[in-house]
């Protein structure tokens, strides 16, 4: 006992191996530069192009190809080098804002300039996010993966917090065209850092064909059903989505105007406590380190989370309603963070990609479609808290069936 104490204990520090701390200057830059160029992206099309209620095309353009490639992209992230995936998609982001500068520069850009910029980062992304899910694995000890997971989620929440201050500040001082050139820069770092990581390459045993891409993903269907904590992993990610991030993502702004009554001011409030919880609940988990019952602690958050969203959904004033947000924040890195370590530990190698693309698309999927359902709800004059309240209840429910049901996730270290 003693002995497994001290090899805890020495356990070398994260940023001490060259390869995470590559692969997380990596994340950095790149969720860093994400993040700017979406906020200057939506601000040009509504200061500049005055067409703020077609921001929707934008976001659309983007969700429907990393839905329509994810899958190829789980299969793609099996068979090829991931870290090459992630180096390709970067460089390709970083000459694709190269040519945006271009055509800021011949007064060029319009709406269609943006849908299209989405449509093609959609469909790298699609490739981009399994190789990246699959990838930590492959550089860090499975005892360390719940931590090394919860900086690499800290470090993109920071970003997606600070990203927008930066990339005003940006506008301001020099325009969009030097906005757009460090959203380049950065990512140009960012494929520099993953180019810099060397594995060493896996070779196909025995000279054997490899199946199809259909049969591919047939495979990784199968392989995803015949696990009971898999198939109940996705099917919470796919409600959860649509009873809380849907309304929550959607609702928001109405709830700070109808319900609180605010301001832009207060709303902005709200997002930044959200991701000050999401940094806060990713600082929990990598401290301490959970590594035990990691189902079962997912389970717990879950239902903190629900418990939040209703009483966010009371709230009558702004401390109240930041109060709340926090905890959602919390609760949502306590909920992903383990469950991705599971994941990575548990899952074999040559499965791995598959896997993480069909637990992206199953966070992906149902959003659209909760969007959609709540535009329909909110047309027929039912109030967002009350939208918000019932879907609280529904994943509530879905929590307590997940624990009486599905004993492979409480269970599950």
């Amino acid at each position: 006992m003693e002995e497994a104490v001290t090899q805890e204990q020495k356990q070398p520090s994260l940023f001490k191996e060259r390869k995470f701390l590559l692969l997380w200057m990596a994340g950095l830059f790149s969720s860093l530069s994400t993040s700017i160029f979406m906020f200057s992206q939506s601000w040009f099309v509504v200061e500049t192009l005055q067409l703020e209620a077609s921001l929707g095309l934008i976001f659309i353009a983007s969700t429907v190809p990393r839905l329509l490639f994810m899958t190829i992209g789980g299969v793609v992230a099996d068979r090829v080098s991931k870290s090459l995936i992630m180096f390709l998609s970067d460089i390709s982001r970083a000459i694709l804002v190269v040519g945006l500068i271009i055509m800021l520069f011949f007064d060029v850009v319009s709406l269609w300039t943006f849908v299209g910029f989405a449509l093609i980062f959609g469909v790298l992304d699609a490739f981009f996010w399994p190789a990246n899910g699959a990838f930590l694995p492959s550089i860090v000890k499975k005892e360390q993966l719940t931590r090394a997971n919860s900086v690499v989620q800290m470090t993109n929440q920071m970003a997606m917090i600070f990203g927008p201050m930066v990339a005003g500040f940006i506008i301001v001082l020099g325009g969009y065209s030097v906005v757009f050139g460090s959203t380049s820069l950065l990512l140009f770092a960012a494929a520099l850092f993953i180019y810099f990581i060397k594995l060493k390459a896996k070779s196909q045993q025995g000279g054997t064909e490899l199946p199809s891409f259909l049969n591919s993903i047939k495979e990784g269907l199968a392989y995803v059903k015949q696990s009971q904590f898999l198939t109940a992993l996705l099917l919470t990610s796919v409600f959860l989505n649509f009873f809380i991030v849907g309304p929550l993502t959607m609702g928001l702004p109405l709830f700070v105007k109808n319900v609180l009554g605010g301001s832009t001011l207060d709303f902005s409030f709200l997002e930044g406590a959200l991701g000050v919880g999401m940094v806060v609940g990713s600082v929990v988990v990598g401290i301490l380190n959970i590594r035990k019952k990691r189902g079962l602690v997912a389970i717990g958050a879950l239902v903190l989370l629900s418990i939040s969203f209703m009483l966010l959904s009371t709230t009558t004033e702004l401390w109240q309603s930041m109060m709340m947000i926090v905890l959602l924040g919390v609760s949502f890195s306590i909920i992903n963070i383990p469950l991705i370590s599971v994941v990575q530990d548990v899952v074999e190698d040559h499965m791995i990609g598959r896997v993480m693309s069909l637990l992206q698309m199953s966070s992906l999927g149902l959003t659209p479609v909760s969007f959609g359902v709540t535009s329909v709800v909110l047309t027929m004059g039912v109030p967002i808290n009350t939208i918000m309240l019932t879907g609280a209840l529904c994943v509530i429910f879905i929590a307590f069936v997940v624990y009486f049901r599905v004993p492979a996730l409480k269970t599950t270290d």
